[in-house]
């Protein structure tokens, strides 16, 4: 890419503008040109393993999928902490090992990132900012229960 796409003279003045130059790039002359270490265009050498490829079903939660991941243990309260905030978990997840997922570029800018919890590869739901006082009333009534 570096080499081959952005030597040419591109037309700069939008990210949309951009971005029809490089998949048009990737279609006609990436994909369509004879590679030396296959032997073949890529889009035929593609096309060779079709039959093997398997498509993700349509879902909501597909974006995730490219997020980023953290593990964190949930602490007896219910809460985790992620990037200096307390998050709770969806779920009664107290005491166990989670895996979180973000989208790191929303986190970079500084807008509190949507914490995705997953347990045991299983998508539990999305973590909430911690609400101290419906928490701190959780404890209670747990303590109630526990005595």
């Amino acid at each position: 890419m570096r080499d081959q796409f952005l030597v040419q003279k591109l037309d700069l003045s939008s990210l949309e503008v951009f971005n029809r130059q490089f998949t048009q790039w990737v279609e006609q002359d990436y994909n369509g040109s004879l590679h030396d270490g296959i032997g073949m265009k890529p889009i035929d050498r593609f096309g060779i393993d079709l039959s093997r490829v398997r498509f993700l079903a349509p879902s909501e939660h597909s974006d995730e999928l490219f997020y980023a991941e953290a593990t964190r243990k949930v602490k007896k309260d219910n809460t985790f902490s992620f990037q200096n905030r307390r998050y709770e978990t969806p779920a009664d997840l107290r005491d166990k090992k989670i895996q979180l997922r973000h989208d790191r570029h929303r986190s970079d800018s500084g807008v509190s990132p949507t914490v995705v919890i997953y347990y045991k590869g299983d998508r539990i739901g999305v973590a909430r900012l911690l609400d101290t006082v419906a928490n701190g009333l959780l404890r209670r009534e747990l303590r109630k229960e526990q005595a």
